[in-house]
Formats: structure tokens, C-alpha cells, sequence
């Protein structure tokens, strides 16, 4: 019975079968790191990419409610405008931490001063004011290491912060 084993290679394909499983362990190994590291970082930059584009939407949002001059009852301008800002951007959850926003609002003749020396605030009617958010994200994922060790590029500054920036720029209504 040996010999038939051993003619038909089947001591052979046992022991391939053990070394194939053992090799298998330790690829994994190997690649599993590198795939959670990958994994991380895709969803890190797509909570980055959806905090982008919910400050775009409430830059657009505080602008839109600027630009007609409408105040809350009891509220200044700027508090009515902070109020929708930080109820917009808290649709985040616990990502955007809303005092650390940073907003200015900068105001301008017309639109070729734009990029000149304007003035703070929210202008009167037919200013054109600039809207802008800014919010440092802190990126968890430790890819700036491993593009670094690459050759590649950093991401954000030298503590790991990448600063988002949304601005708009829109011309107040003729107010009544």
C-alpha cells in the first residue's frame, strides 16, 4: 500500500498541502497591515471629501441668509449667521468640532477690489462680500509616514493638519 502511495506522489501532495497553508498564514500576515492601513486612509479622505463639501454647503447657506440682512429676532447679524453655520456644520457629528471653526466675512465695493484691502463685516446693500470658513482637520491615519518613506508629498502641515477652506463670494440684495 506504501508503494502505491509513494508511486502516485500522494505523501508528496500531503506535505505541499501543509507548507501551501503555512506560506498562506504568513502572506496574510504580511499584507493585512498594509490593506487596514489602506482601508483607514480611504475612509479617512472620504470623511475628509464629505466635511468639504457640507462646509461648501454652509458657506452657500450663510451666505445666501448674509446677503438678504436678515437678523433673528433678538440676534445681531453675525449671531443669526454664526447660529446656521454651526447648525449645519454639527450634521457632521462629533467630526467637526464647530470652535474650532474659524470664519471671516470681508467686504468690497465691487467685485474687481476683490483680492484688495476690504473691510470686516457683512457690508450693506449691493456690497460684495467674501465668505469664508476654514476648519483644521486632524488626519488619524499615519499615511503622511509611509508617503514620506515613499518619496512622496505630505499631507497637511507638519502636525498632521490639513486645512479645509470654503469660500463664496456674493453681492448683498437691495434691502427694503
Amino acid at each position: 500500500m506504501n508503494l502505491i502511495r509513494s508511486c502516485f506522489g500522494f505523501a508528496k501532495r500531503r506535505n505541499s498541502l501543509r507548507s501551501v497553508r503555512g506560506s498562506v498564514a504568513v502572506e496574510a500576515a504580511l499584507i493585512f497591515p498594509a490593506f487596514l492601513l489602506l482601508l483607514m486612509g480611504t475612509i479617512e479622505f472620504c470623511l475628509i471629501f464629505g466635511a468639504q463639501a457640507l462646509m461648501e454647503s454652509a458657506a452657500y447657506r450663510v451666505s445666501r441668509l448674509g446677503k438678504t440682512g436678515y437678523v433673528g429676532a433678538g440676534l445681531t447679524q453675525a449671531e443669526t449667521v454664526t447660529q446656521l453655520m454651526v447648525s449645519q456644520l454639527s450634521s457632521f457629528g462629533s467630526l467637526i468640532d464647530t470652535g474650532k471653526l474659524v470664519t471671516s466675512q470681508t467686504v468690497y465695493n465691487n467685485f474687481a477690489n476683490i483680492g484688495n484691502a476690504g473691510l470686516a463685516g457683512y457690508g450693506e446693500a449691493q456690497d460684495v462680500v467674501v465668505y469664508t470658513i476654514s476648519y483644521p482637520w486632524k488626519i488619524i491615519t499615519p499615511v503622511n509616514g509611509i508617503l514620506q518613506y515613499m518619496g512622496g508629498a505630505k499631507i497637511g502641515n507638519e502636525n498632521g493638519v490639513l486645512n479645509l477652506n470654503a469660500r463664496i463670494v456674493v453681492r448683498n440684495e437691495p434691502y427694503h
